[in-house]
């Protein structure tokens, strides 16, 4: 996903501090990390918590004393003031609407008829709307995704590609998910980011503040991907997204790759996380993970796994896959290594 690359994407620490809601580190992060933090961190900050101990009083009002002075909190609290009740009742409507309708129609019970394109709509909406807007949009999205039988699609979305914008749509989306996450689906929501531009920076700061949520998406899009992926646009963009949850993650990069083996999916996946794991690694009896990875898979006792990897390599050889460019290459100077030693 080359749009994402000039965009920042939460760090590995910021992450850490989210998943154990370590206050003195989050303190530390500086204005532009926390900034992609913020819908959960109001969230914490306003909600009646289910911990009613004395530390995490003490933690809020750290996350309280840290909030304040950040102009963009005060948009998030009006977004999280809105009855998100009928807002669901209406989304409702909405999908029933478009069922019964096909899904082709540009009728909407949640927005009235535009005036303007969506950025400038965007822009010029009160908080209720900015949420009507943004769910809208992405309730289209993903019936396409059902709708579409597999067939990749990218969906051009002005909401989720105007520069301007991105972080305040980011807002809304997190703010969404978290408070309607039975219309709302975080899997589902995973699954439809792939379709739009600037779609894994969107998902990393959607898992980000959801954190906990990080195994069951990655399961998720492993799941949905497919069998072989170096060739597709979809599964191009798939491996991509999930390489750059595991860079914000990396402590669970090589269960994800076990997830990858498990399903018998993305296998490129499975080789860009081992080389990046082995990319530091130094191994004393010259065995790395490396050639443990590939050679369990290729000589293992499941027959599955090795004829699912086995065509990932006849297929790499044929279109010279950049994964299995990557493989080749690191073993080969592996091996000039041991050769050197011995």
């Amino acid at each position: 996903m080359t749009e994402c690359t000039s965009l920042q994407f939460v760090s590995p620490f910021a992450f850490e501090a989210m998943q154990k809601v370590d206050v003195v580190r989050l303190a530390s992060l500086s204005d532009p990390e926390l900034r992609l933090l913020l819908p959960c961190l109001v969230r914490m900050a306003l909600c009646a918590p289910a911990d009613q101990s004395q530390s995490w009083a003490q933690d809020k009002k750290l996350i309280l004393r840290l909030l304040s002075g950040v102009e963009a909190v005060n948009s998030i609290v009006a977004l999280l003031s809105v009855d998100f009740h009928a807002l669901e009742q209406d989304a409702s409507k909405e999908q029933q609407l478009r069922h019964k309708l096909g899904g082709g129609t540009g009728e909407s019970i949640l927005v009235s008829q535009l005036q303007h394109g969506l950025t400038l709509e965007f822009e010029h909406s009160d908080s209720p709307r900015r949420l009507r807007l943004v769910l809208s949009e992405l309730l289209a999205i993903m019936n396409k995704v059902s709708d579409s039988s597999g067939e990749f699609f990218i969906k051009s979305s002005e909401l989720f590609e105007s520069p301007v914008y991105l972080e305040e749509a980011a807002d809304v989306l997190c703010i969404l998910q978290a408070e309607l996450p039975s219309l709302l689906p975080i899997v589902d929501v995973a699954e439809a980011l792939l379709h739009v531009r600037n779609g894994a920076w969107f998902l990393c700061l959607l898992v980000a503040n959801v954190p906990d949520s990080f195994n069951e998406v990655c399961r998720g899009l492993i799941k949905n991907g497919e069998r072989q992926d170096e060739e597709s646009l979809g599964g191009r963009r798939r491996t991509d997204a999930l390489c750059f949850l595991c860079k914000m993650n990396p402590s669970q990069a090589l269960k994800v790759r076990g997830m990858v083996v498990e399903e018998c999916h993305l296998p490129g996946l499975g080789v860009a996380l081992t080389l990046d794991h082995t990319k530091n690694e130094v191994s004393e009896d010259g065995v790395t993970d490396l050639v443990c990875f590939v050679s369990g898979l290729l000589l293992g006792t499941n027959a599955k796994v090795r004829t699912w990897f086995g065509t990932f390599i006849r297929n790499g050889q044929q279109v010279r896959d950049k994964y299995l460019y990557k493989l080749r290459v690191r073993i080969f100077w592996q091996l000039v290594k041991e050769e050197e030693t011995l």
